[in-house]
């Protein structure tokens, strides 16, 4: 046993000592046995206090308080300047699996290192500034080039030194031969095209991978065959490699899936793409970070889903949010005179282990055909982790506007309408406090319209009216091939929350750069 003051201690047993030689030499045995207790009950009495007091729990400096569904951010970026971000690499996405958390809870709280969200101030965004990436996205004699389709492309990246990184095509020598181009901005410079080669159909993808790695994925001739470009350097220097896998090659009508890409913040990476009809089938191979290699698997589906957002979790699993793409016929509805592909469900897939390709399926939202020419009837917009594990999906409902789903355990907890402008085109975000943003274009193209959460709001769902970020001078468009969606550094391209995004939006040729301050 230990004892806080040992000078103390001693001095009581010298007063005892004392006492009991006086009583000695007395010779009064009667006051020595009481002595003796009185100093035996004093020194017992500090021992019993001293333990007590020692080992008495005390109180968690760095443990929060908290009630059900709200807690304590407790871990963020550090604020960076408005002429350079320098943010760190990314914090977790964190996976939220079916099951696995009570409706109304966080399950990514531990993977993520956050505790749930307390409400927080909104921010006051204000754009920092809007440049022209290159005009040049675009074929001869406006041959059309599909910049902008894919709302799942992840399409720039920002390094922790501030540099960014995005891509788009070109025509190159036809459409299964596009040529895909990396162009680099660094802190204080202008863009420079770095890199290119053949892109295949469509354009390409970026991460941000562990220690800064950027990556690439490209299709060259869309042969079946998947090209991971990668450099750990910032673009100084590039290594290329083909993954293997089960890629799909549709003979006479060779295309690439619905390709995407995601990441965690392990430096994990999932790339992937969809095939056939009915069945349908994810293909995709996984990055370990840790092992340092890939593992290529598919995972059939009942039918199709196309424009996926595949998230890594931290337990060997992924995450998936997708939107049904199939003929009508194929769901039991008539032919359609035009169009006959109809989009009007979305799906939450789970893959529990990526050594594996079982897959378990939670429907999102279905909503009926109201005629036979109607087929974007749920167009998802953006699927994003927050914080907590929640999983979002943006999607614009063709009957009756934008909505936003909140799942927790593949469980649909919330499905709200949101009053955002242009519905196809929303995207969201949080700052480095956790403040939700929902982020879209106006109708014009002439701003973007960033949507704060109230004081409130703790899911992104209660918004304040539009601030109006002017971008006239570069404006965006509205057409989905021609006009890509604002698309901005998130933590699924590997980027930290901050309170500064970098970001990208098409207007046919062109690809214009933007970067707003979230908290002005």
């Amino acid at each position: 046993m230990k004892f806080s003051n040992p000078l103390k201690f001693a001095s009581r047993l010298k007063i005892f000592k004392l006492l009991h030689l006086s009583a000695q030499k007395k010779g009064g045995q009667r006051r020595t046995i009481l002595l003796t207790f009185l100093c035996l009950s004093l020194i017992l009495g500090s021992i019993v206090f001293y333990a007590q007091r020692t080992h008495t729990k005390q109180p968690d400096e760095h443990k929060s308080s908290q009630l059900p569904g709200i807690g304590l951010l407790t871990r963020s970026q550090p604020t960076a300047g408005a002429e350079q971000v320098n943010p760190a690499r990314h914090l977790p996405t964190p996976t939220a699996r079916p099951g696995s958390a009570q409706a109304g809870t966080g399950s990514g709280s531990s993977a993520g290192g956050y505790n749930t969200s307390l409400p927080s101030r909104p921010g006051v965004p204000a754009l920092e500034g809007v440049d022209l990436v290159t005009n040049q996205a675009f074929g001869q004699n406006n041959v059309y080039v599909p910049n902008g389709w894919g709302v799942q492309k992840n399409r720039i990246v920002r390094t922790s030194t501030g540099d960014l990184f995005t891509v788009y095509i070109q025509a190159g020598s036809g459409d299964t031969n596009r040529e895909w181009h990396l162009m680099h901005k660094a802190p204080g410079g202008g863009w420079a095209d770095i890199q290119s080669g053949n892109a295949g159909t469509e354009e390409i993808n970026i991460v941000l991978g562990a220690n800064d790695s950027i990556h690439l994925f490209a299709w060259p001739g869309t042969a079946n065959k998947l090209q991971h470009i990668s450099s750990n350097d910032l673009g100084k220097s590039f290594k290329s490699e083909f993954i293997a896998g089960n890629w799909s090659n549709d003979v006479g009508s060779p295309e690439q899936g619905y390709s995407g890409s995601g990441t965690n913040a392990n430096g994990d990476i999932v790339f992937f793409q969809t095939g056939a009809d009915k069945p349908g089938v994810f293909n995709w191979t996984y990055y370990s970070a840790r092992s340092g290699t890939w593992n290529s698997q598919s995972s059939m589906l009942d039918v199709r889903y196309t424009y996926a957002f595949f998230f890594p979790g931290y337990n060997n699993d992924v995450s998936i949010v997708a939107m049904r793409d199939a003929h009508r016929a194929e769901l039991g509805y008539n032919s359609s005179n035009g169009f006959d592909y109809i989009f009007n469900a979305l799906g939450y897939f789970y893959i529990p282990d990526v050594n594996h390709p079982s897959i378990r399926k939670t429907d999102i939202v279905q909503v009926a055909p109201q005629n036979d020419s109607d087929y974007d009837v749920t167009y998802l917009t953006d699927t994003y982790v927050d914080t907590q594990g929640r999983v979002h999906a943006l999607y614009a409902n063709q009957y009756d506007g934008p909505h936003h789903v909140i799942m927790v355990g593949g469980r649909v907890i919330k499905d709200v309408r949101i009053n955002v402008t242009y519905p196809r085109k929303v995207r969201m975000t949080q700052d480095e406090m956790g403040h939700y943003y929902i982020i879209t274009m106006d109708d014009s193209g002439n701003s973007i319209n960033v949507y704060p959460g109230t004081a409130g709001d703790t899911d992104g769902t209660e918004l304040l009216p539009a601030t109006k970020l002017n971008i006239s001078s570069l404006p965006g468009c509205t057409d989905d091939d021609f006009c890509s969606e604002p698309t901005f550094t998130v933590p699924r391209n590997g980027n930290a929350l901050s309170n500064h995004i970098d970001g990208v939006y098409g207007n046919f040729g062109q690809v214009i750069h933007f970067r707003i301050n979230l908290r002005s």
